[in-house]
Formats: structure tokens, sequence, C-alpha cells
């Protein structure tokens, strides 16, 4: 609506756009619309890109699906992956996104990245504790 009062004022498209932070393209859009529609046609409908593929509802399930872990949802190890969410996505919900946008919908459930400790599962922690203790006694010493 801003952009056509000042597109009235004889603001040119260009100006129009430096000064509102958008494209050229959008500002003559904007116009196009208006001169067609008038200005129901230019009315913000509170949506802005792309209607979301999954519902708030499905998102919220789809965080307990994550929560409860990949073993419990047929993976061999605890380690979730992009592919292994946009499978369950797939599978449960019938949705496909690209694989690169999956990150962002996990950080938008609240997940974020994590870089699993590679630890041997013969790890002996006494002995580690112990060892420890050694090194620290032995440093004093000297």
């Amino acid at each position: 609506m801003k952009g056509i009062r000042l597109l009235e004022k004889g603001y040119t498209c260009y100006r129009v756009s430096k000064e509102l932070g958008v494209s050229k393209q959008s500002v003559m859009r904007w116009r196009d619309k208006y001169e067609s529609e008038g200005i129901e046609g230019v009315k913000w409908n509170g949506q802005r890109g792309r209607p979301t593929k999954l519902t708030t509802s499905e998102k919220k399930e789809l965080k307990k699906i994550i929560l409860k872990g990949p073993i419990s949802n047929g993976y061999p190890n605890e380690l979730w992956s992009t592919y292994r969410v946009l499978e369950i996505i797939r599978k449960k919900f019938g949705v496909t996104y690209h694989q690169d946008y999956v990150g962002t919908l996990l950080h938008q459930l609240g997940f974020s990245y994590q870089k699993p400790k590679r630890r041997a599962l013969e790890r002996d922690e006494n002995a580690i504790e112990t060892w420890s203790g050694i090194k620290k006694s032995a440093g004093k010493r000297a």
C-alpha cells in the first residue's frame, strides 16, 4: 500500500524500490495489480512466499517423531540426517521437500546441527579417570 501511495505521488518504480528495500520488479508488479484490480489487488493477505507444505500440527508431530530417536523409527543407529528426516516426512505425511530445506525446517522446529562425538564403544571411563589422575600427580612432582 505504501508503494502505491509513493507511485501516486509521482515516484518512479526505481525510487520506490530503493525507499522500501524491495526489487524494482516487485514495485512494477504492485503497480500493474493496482491498475488492473484496484486497491484490493495489492492488499496484503498476511502470507509471505509459498504456502507451507506441512501444517502446524504436522510439524508438531514430526518433532515428536524426531525426539523418539532414529532407532525407534527403524534406523540402525542414533544418528539423524537430513536424508532420514526427509524419508520420514515422505512416508508419514506424503510431502516432498528438497533435502537442503530439511535443515531449515529442523531449525524452525528448534533443532540444531550436532556433530557426533567419536568415542570407542570399548571405552573404560574408570581407566581414563585413573590415568588422568596419574598424569596430574606426575605433573605436580616435576
